[in-house]
């Protein structure tokens, strides 16, 4: 991977870090999550216009299946959240993703990465996995409770990850990465809408826009900016499988955000975590 695309990809998750930041403080995540990807799809509809472009029914049905795989995981994510904390949840749905996409893009795009390049992906795996451990000593605790409501819900999620990541690595054969992910994320929060007022209720909803407007505001822009630099850079060349990787490095720096800001407890395992992590990087950028 160039340097350009390591740099771009390396701002996208900084921007991305601003989402778990505001959901962090949300006292109904559910909710907030909708009103993140509503603001966004405001913020950005004037680029729908301005990038506009038709492309052939096929197109279309890429975006719709990636929609439907994006609706899964806000939606999986937070079913998850009702029955498990997030020491279980994130080092399941995000450390499943990118073994997953790595699969799937070796099986339908034909990527065949070297294994220096398959050694990085593993090292962000296992960092991904490590950095939201509840204490260094439980190493098996997530896996464990595999056999619970929650933690099936965070595999869910990250299967959804990948598979939304691999449909838009041809998604972008048809459509500008901006415009792409704007009608995305517009997909994604009418098809939400419903599952989060059965979910959560219309009061719900209210409350979090009164409360967390401004956070959600900010948010918005910065999740869709985030994914559009990650879509470009895909654009430029980049392996589905190392873009959808290296764009997990924002869990780490919320974790890091988490202990170093909001004085949080487990310092210890998001160290080691984004240590594995950043070599991950490494390997992918010098034998990648």
């Amino acid at each position: 991977m160039s340097f350009t695309n390591l740099l771009l990809i390396l701002g996208s998750a900084c921007l991305h870090v601003v989402a778990h930041i505001v959901l962090r403080g949300a006292a109904n995540r559910s909710a907030r999550v909708w009103w993140i990807l509503a603001f966004g799809s405001i913020l950005f509809a004037p680029m729908v216009f301005l990038r506009w472009q038709s492309p052939p029914l096929e197109g279309y049905l890429i975006l719709l299946i990636s929609g439907v795989f994006e609706v899964g995981y806000y939606f999986s994510i937070a079913c998850a959240y009702h029955f498990a904390g997030m020491s279980v949840v994130y080092p399941l749905a995000r450390g499943t993703a990118p073994a997953l996409l790595l699969a799937w893009a070796m099986l339908l795009l034909g990527e065949r990465p070297p294994l220096g390049g398959v050694g990085g992906i593993a090292l962000i795996v296992l960092g991904l996995y490590v950095v939201n451990l509840p204490r260094l000593g439980a190493w098996l605790e997530p896996l464990q409770a595999v056999r619970r409501s929650g933690p099936r819900w965070a595999l869910l999620a990250g299967v959804c990850i990948s598979g939304y990541t691999v449909t838009d690595r041809f998604g972008l054969q048809y459509f500008d990465p901006l415009l792409y992910t704007v009608l995305k994320m517009w997909l994604a929060s009418v098809g939400l809408l419903p599952l989060t007022v059965r979910q959560t209720g219309w009061s719900a909803l209210k409350d979090e826009l009164r409360v967390g407007w401004r956070g959600a505001l900010a948010a918005g822009f910065t999740n869709i900016a985030a994914y559009a630099i990650v879509l470009y850079v895909m654009t430029l060349g980049a392996p589905a499988s190392y873009a959808g990787a290296m764009r997990e490095i924002s869990v780490v720096l919320g974790a890091a955000v988490g202990v170093f800001w909001f004085k949080e407890a487990g310092a210890w395992p998001r160290m080691l975590g984004a240590g594995l992590v950043a070599a991950g990087v490494m390997m992918i950028k010098l034998f990648g």
